[in-house]
């Protein structure tokens, strides 16, 4: 019995975790090379998780023969609601990953 509680509780907090990851459409005017990096990639994911003032967040590009894991990034949570794609992947790396597209 003592297991089943603990299993049961085990399955409730992965449900929960499990609805906690949606997904949202963001429209961006960012400009070159944010937005044209969502034209031409296949896929363009920006995960990310708010932690009161901050939100640590990742890019994942997809295209048909390559994907791009971005590192993770701290960063205000002000910067992240004014410009989420250029503070989750520097403009560098944008352009590098548009530039293999």
């Amino acid at each position: 019995m003592k297991y089943l509680i603990i299993l049961v509780i085990t399955l409730i907090s992965f449900s929960n975790q499990a609805q906690a990851n949606t997904t949202i459409k963001l429209d961006t005017d960012e400009g070159y090379p944010y937005k044209n990096l969502i034209n031409k990639a296949q896929r363009v994911e920006l995960r990310y998780v708010e932690n009161d003032h901050q939100v640590t967040c990742k890019v994942s590009v997809q295209t048909l023969h390559n994907q791009y894991m971005g590192k993770e990034q701290t960063v205000s949570a002000k910067q992240f609601k004014k410009q989420p794609m250029a503070a989750c992947l520097t403009r560098i790396k944008a352009k590098q990953i548009l530039n293999m597209l």
